[in-house]
């Protein structure tokens, strides 16, 4: 009977991650699609994985979203997994690490606290991590997306002048993107998904930074 239960028991999980799936609202492309199939598919056979999650723009019901950003939580042993292909972003953290990453602040992993969606979780563990740190999470650093918006910029003028103007495009929309994080968070408002950046500064009166931004990303898909 044990041996029977410890069969069930990862096809139950699969089951239930391949459900989870569907959290993902965009998928950047066919292949970050299969890739996290299978992670989640390893997810159920490595005991070391406490959690993947999906975070960012994919998970949000946005129009447009251009990358789909992953959390995976371990315990002692990193697990081994294929290279993330295109369009996705993999942060991978120790669990134990975890807690000490959030009480400073760590923007991914407080990010994904509040607005991730998990596609495979073990004993509940990302969920109870959520109820436990609800309302103690800070708000992204201003002082640090100011810094990132200002090296954004000179990458940007960089690229420029190397006449290389997709790169000098997707710095440009990435100094955008910090400037209005480091707005948001001085307004004490916490910033969502890039998409939904600009709607959030017309709520707080910054519209000429939102029709900066909502231009620069017009250009970008264009």
């Amino acid at each position: 009977m044990k041996q029977r239960l410890e069969t069930e028991r990862p096809a139950r999980e699969l089951r239930e991650s391949n459900q989870a799936l569907s959290a993902v609202r965009s998928w950047p492309n066919s292949k970050a699609r299969a890739w996290t199939i299978d992670a989640v598919a390893v997810a159920t056979q490595d005991a070391a994985i406490r959690a993947l999650v999906a975070s960012g723009s994919a998970v949000r019901d946005v129009a447009q979203s251009d990358d789909l950003d992953l959390v995976l939580v371990y315990r002692k042993s990193r697990p081994s997994l294929l290279r993330p292909p295109i369009g996705v972003d993999l942060q991978q953290h120790e669990a134990d690490e975890v807690p000490k990453k959030l009480a400073k602040g760590h923007d991914f992993l407080s990010w994904a606290v509040r607005f991730g969606q998990p596609l495979f979780e073990r004993e509940q563990w990302w969920s109870r991590l959520r109820a436990d740190w609800n309302g103690r999470l800070s708000l992204p650093s201003a002082t640090e997306a100011r810094k990132r918006a200002h090296r954004a910029q000179q990458l940007h003028q960089e690229m420029q002048s190397l006449g290389d103007h997709d790169a000098a495009t997707e710095n440009y929309v990435s100094m955008l993107t910090h400037l209005a994080r480091a707005t948001l968070s001085d307004a004490g408002v916490l910033p969502r998904s890039r998409p939904e950046l600009a709607d959030q500064l017309r709520q707080i009166g910054e519209a000429p930074l939102a029709d900066r931004l909502t231009e620069a990303l017009a250009q970008r898909y264009s």
